[in-house]
């Protein structure tokens, strides 16, 4: 087993006292460069990592952002995840996560049920016990990630930490990072209307979910801003998933008057929108255009290539940890950014075409 390289060992092989090498690692008072450049030789020749612990034991900061991830399996935390980890090391801060696997015990499609979970003793237990961790660990402030965008103002107790929410929301006055649903939804119908599109159909996420409504305005919006009607019959609702989307696709095609394009609120359910669409023996998107949202990694790789909605995870991830160094490092953060919405970027891909019929 080798022997934990220290300060001591850094300070032998560099020639200088203990003091010295630690005025380099902390960026305190003058050394001289060449001493400077020869204790950083012996940092990196050594192999030795500062003790970040007893450094926080004197300086009363330790420079490490805890994350609280409620699942790091949902397709949005892992680049959320790294957005944070970027920014933190790029601003020599270190990162400690917890994760609290709550998608291995609700079913996710439902809002509902994390409410439930939410108020479940268990699962109280489970956050204390995560932040007893971090807290253990020294963390100089707390990014809290939802598995989805919902109210979670009620999970968290009072922490002495400043506490930076993404993917989520409370209705305090917290700092929330998220994206914009509204905008993102815009994007597409304004897109489809300018590929000629009159008729377009709507397959919703679930009722429940303030997402879903939040891109039905936006979807609402974009007609009444191009004097277009909103039309009840074009609007199916699911719960993000893959059977949805077929059985709402397959609802839409039924009608008297089909539409001519369908935007999908996520990309799972226009995968299931794509088969049935197939299973009706027409081709996208010569009979029949398909959007998604989310950007899923597989949206590039299935036939056709699916036209989606990027969400600027990461960048959620990068705007969460700036926010929290400049609170940590006592900088001034404007009040606007107590509810940053991020805007959602159109990915065009093969499954819309132009409309000339209409």
């Amino acid at each position: 087993m080798h022997n934990l390289i220290t300060i001591h060992d850094v300070a032998k092989r560099a020639g200088v006292s203990i003091g010295t090498v630690s005025n380099v690692i902390n960026q305190k008072n003058k050394v001289a460069p060449d001493t400077t450049e020869r204790i950083l030789d012996a940092i990196k020749e050594l192999n030795y990592i500062p003790n970040t612990v007893a450094k926080s034991l004197k300086t009363s900061q330790s420079r490490i952002i805890g994350i609280l991830a409620e699942d790091v399996n949902a397709f949005s935390s892992g680049a959320i995840i790294d957005g944070i980890c970027q920014y933190c090391e790029d601003h020599d801060y270190a990162v400690n996560l917890c994760n609290l696997r709550v998608n291995e015990k609700v079913d996710y499609t439902q809002s509902s049920m994390y409410t439930q979970l939410e108020i479940s003793a268990s699962f109280q237990s489970s956050v204390q016990k995560s932040l007893n961790l971090l807290t253990t660990s020294r963390v100089d402030g707390l990014v809290y990630i939802g598995v989805h965008p919902r109210d979670v103002g009620n999970i968290l107790p009072h922490t002495d930490i400043p506490v930076i929410y993404t993917y989520s929301y409370t209705k305090e006055n917290d700092y929330c990072v998220n994206y914009d649903d509204y905008q993102g939804a815009q994007l597409v119908v304004e897109f489809l209307l300018n590929m000629g599109h009159k008729r377009i159909g709507l397959i919703c996420g679930s009722i429940d979910s303030v997402s879903a409504h939040k891109r039905l305005m936006g979807y609402q919006n974009a007609l009444m801003e191009h004097g277009l009607p909103y039309y009840p019959e074009y609007i199916r609702s699911g719960n993000w998933l893959y059977e949805d989307g077929y059985r709402s696709c397959m609802e839409l095609l039924s009608l008297p008057s089909p539409p001519t394009a369908i935007f999908s609120m996520s990309d799972l359910m226009a995968y299931g929108a794509v088969n049935a669409a197939y299973d009706q023996g027409l081709q996208i998107p010569g009979d029949i255009s398909i959007h998604g949202f989310d950007d899923l990694d597989l949206s590039t790789f299935i036939r056709p290539a699916l036209s989606t909605v990027h969400l600027p995870l990461r960048e959620m991830g990068l705007k969460a940890a700036e926010v929290m160094i400049h609170i940590l490092e006592h900088e001034p953060v404007p009040d606007d950014e107590r509810g940053i919405l991020l805007p959602c970027t159109l990915v065009p891909r093969s499954s819309i075409r132009e409309n000339p019929m209409e």
